[in-house]
């Protein structure tokens, strides 16, 4: 199968650095997932093989910032408020999270980590940001800003509901 290739226009130190990005994301992610098995305590849950990516997210950003409604989870994990709902559904039914009424808005649905899971949880989502936050933390402010600039604009472009025009990549692999 012949390689997809593009007609660009950029220079060739923009080809070079998007080249070794392209490279970087592919690994620096497989090594993020794969730098943090899940713990024995998980595994043991009986149901953590049934879990898919968006459920093992969903649950370490509940353990990062405590205690979440189900509508700031969605805003965290970028997902609609219905999808997140019955992610957490799925959670709760493994006995990994738990779901209680807001005592000051009975509309609202908090989600935690159940207590038999919040210390190992806990750790396991520490160890798998571990990365990131040396990363963030080794960065002089100006530098940080400056990445975290960056990782903002990609996310803003990946997320885009008007992508750039892919004809002409469909064109050139013809």
């Amino acid at each position: 199968m012949p390689a997809l290739t593009t007609t660009t226009n950029a220079s060739p130190t923009i080809q070079a650095d998007l080249d070794e990005l392209s490279s970087l994301l592919w690994e620096t992610f497989r090594g993020l997932r794969q730098s943090s098995p899940p713990p024995t305590a998980l595994l043991e849950a009986g149901t953590w093989g049934s879990l898919s990516s968006r459920h093992k997210h969903a649950l370490s950003a509940v353990a990062t910032a405590g205690p979440l409604s189900v509508t700031d989870l969605a805003r965290r994990l970028g997902l609609g408020l219905s999808t997140t709902s019955a992610l957490v559904g799925q959670l709760d039914r493994a006995g990994l999270v738990h779901r209680s009424e807001d005592a000051t808005d009975r509309r609202r649905t908090i989600v935690r980590i159940h207590d038999d899971y919040a210390v190992v949880v806990g750790a396991w989502a520490a160890r798998t940001l571990a990365p990131l936050r040396t990363t963030l933390e080794s960065l002089p402010p100006e530098a940080r800003a400056q990445f975290m600039q960056g990782w903002r604009m990609l996310h803003a472009q990946a997320t885009s509901t008007n992508p750039p025009d892919t004809e002409e990549c469909h064109a050139s692999a013809a």
